[in-house]
């Protein structure tokens, strides 16, 4: 691999802690003087459970949100066009590079989130986020076009979510093949670079009313929380383009909910079935699509999954194109 210009090796390092479904960190980068091309790689993308590349396309857009943000601590901007090719449709986004002035205090601030944020799936406190840093979130995710519904404890749609979550859950787990392509990214050895390790997967819940997902190689039993918000992040339409928003979306409210030291967690499996996503969507009258189930909280720091290095993800060569 060629020497890489210092602030892009950092912008790269910097994006590549986006979160992405079961740690697949499935992106591709090239480099190309003052221009960065993001490509999807289908080789990481869960076959069975996203078919369509949805949480795929999420997890790119988590990306490249890290990648305009980690810019502007680099004193650059990061001018983005969301698939280019209308002929590869993994070709994510083209980036290119400008110098800029140094970034503001708010950019700086969602800047150093990035190193700060993980993925948290062990009890929250047990108490709903204060209603300033909710609005705040909700804006971020307003700024890159998606919408987030809020699902309060007191909410009466809260027992219909967790019962979808956990009808999900089930008919997943009587699917041999999504079982083994979760076993494939979970309880990972400490040589891999991706995946979530064992000690990381966190306990499964005591009760079936705890707003958190259940991951088969989960260790011990907890007892979680009940009053943490749930949130879920629509977007107006269901393409490519609104997946990748939707991670755009998705990373910024995460860094502004790191800043006020909130973690969150993910329940996928509801939206990897068609059923019980459609079942959502009506339970919450979602005028959008939804996107993403989390739930947040406040609990202490949480250790990060295993990323890829440089050498990893910036690739020579043409990228694999998709299959029409």
């Amino acid at each position: 691999m060629d020497v890489i210009d210092a602030r892009i090796e950092r912008i790269i390092t910097a994006s590549a802690h986006a979160p992405s479904v079961h740690n697949t960190q499935p992106w591709r980068v090239e480099l190309e003087g003052n221009r960065m091309l993001v490509h999807a790689d289908p080789s990481r993308q869960l076959r069975h459970s996203d078919p369509a590349g949805r949480e795929m396309y999420i997890s790119c857009g988590a990306f490249l949100f890290n990648v305009r943000t980690s810019a502007r601590r680099e004193s650059l901007t990061a001018q983005a066009t969301i698939l280019p090719s209308p002929h590869d449709k993994l070709h994510v986004a083209s980036i290119r590079f400008d110098p800029a002035l140094g970034p503001d205090m708010d950019e700086l601030e969602l800047s150093v989130a990035i190193d700060r944020r993980a993925t948290s799936r062990t009890p929250f406190d047990d108490q709903p986020l204060d209603s300033d840093v909710l609005l705040e979130i909700q804006m971020a995710a307003r700024d890159e076009g998606a919408d987030l519904h809020l699902i309060h404890p007191s909410d009466p749609t809260r027992s219909n979510v967790l019962t979808l979550v956990r009808r999900a859950e089930a008919l997943a787990g009587e699917d041999a093949v999504a079982r083994g392509e979760e076993a494939a990214w979970t309880a990972t050895t400490a040589a891999r670079h991706d995946g979530i390790p064992q000690d990381l997967l966190g306990p499964s819940a005591t009760d079936e009313q705890a707003p958190v997902r259940h991951f088969l190689a989960s260790g011990g039993d907890a007892e979680f929380e009940h009053r943490s918000t749930m949130a879920v992040l629509s977007t107006p339409d269901d393409t490519p383009r609104d997946w990748i928003a939707a991670g755009e979306a998705l990373e910024h409210l995460l860094l502004v909910a790191t800043t006020y030291f909130v973690h969150a967690s993910f329940a996928t499996t509801v939206l990897e079935n068609p059923t019980t996503r459609h079942d959502l969507r009506r339970a919450l009258s979602l005028d959008g699509w939804p996107q993403m189930l989390m739930r947040m909280g406040y609990s202490a720091t949480h250790p990060h999954t295993p990323r890829r290095t440089i050498e990893e993800i910036v690739a020579p060569g043409e990228p694999e194109t998709a299959a029409e």
